[in-house]
């Protein structure tokens, strides 16, 4: 998994990019470590160019959440299309996330 970081007006946009999974542990660790320090309204994760999600990636992007929304900050999910977005679907990410 490749990502990148955009900040504007309050919120920030994490672009990412592949595949995730349980091996990009790591960098959702500095993701997270990112929010904490900017401490956005706003986080939007743009999945768009994301080929692949597995399910301990989506438990990573569900502790990001928990640790987001204890401020009272929205949190996005963006972008999904493929596999990405039925595995979004069959986890009903929409109880826990924007999804747009």
């Amino acid at each position: 998994m490749d990502y990148a970081f955009d900040v504007g007006s309050g919120s920030l946009s994490i672009q990412l990019e592949g595949r995730m999974t349980h091996g990009d542990y790591k960098g959702f660790r500095e993701i997270l470590a990112r929010i904490n320090a900017d401490k956005p309204g706003r986080v939007l994760f743009n999945l768009q160019k994301v080929s692949f999600i597995d399910s301990s990636a989506l438990g990573m992007l569900l502790i990001i959440r928990d640790a987001v929304v204890q401020d009272k900050r929205d949190v996005v999910l963006r972008g999904a299309s493929g596999q990405v977005q039925t595995l979004i679907n069959i986890g009903k990410l929409d109880k826990y996330f924007i999804v747009e």
